[in-house]
């Protein structure tokens, strides 16, 4: 029975930095390209054996809005909620046949990003 997992991919800011080509870890446009490339050759696989559910990479924590409810009224903030020095920065959703599988494709995920991944079972 194939069970789904979340691959989440982290980053602090200046990994969006590094993305726009600016701070102390500033990529250079073709190594941007490249990354880019990694990552959608490895969706376009996953898609074509089926394991792909969905994918999408996330914009930098400043865009980022929290919403609560305060007497029945949304209140919308600015700015990502948790205090941390990490944001999730992408996921993937996978449907694999086994764990080990799971494993398998989330180490190739942290492969493409150069660090490490969070791998969780999906349930629902």
């Amino acid at each position: 029975m194939a069970v789904k997992y979340m691959v989440m991919t982290y980053g602090g800011p200046s990994d969006w930095e590094a993305l726009a080509g600016t701070g102390p870890k500033a990529m250079s446009p073709a190594e941007i390209a490249a990354h880019f490339e990694a990552m959608q050759a490895l969706h376009e696989e996953l898609a074509a054996t089926g394991e792909l559910v969905t994918a999408f990479g996330l914009s930098e924590p400043a865009s980022a809005q929290t919403v609560d409810i305060h007497g029945g009224t949304p209140v919308v903030s600015d700015g990502p909620y948790a205090e941390t020095k990490e944001f999730l920065a992408g996921f993937g959703i996978i449907d694999v046949a086994t764990h080990e599988r799971a494993i398998e494709l989330a180490a190739r995920f942290a492969g493409v990003v150069s660090t490490r991944v969070e791998l969780r079972p999906v349930y629902g």
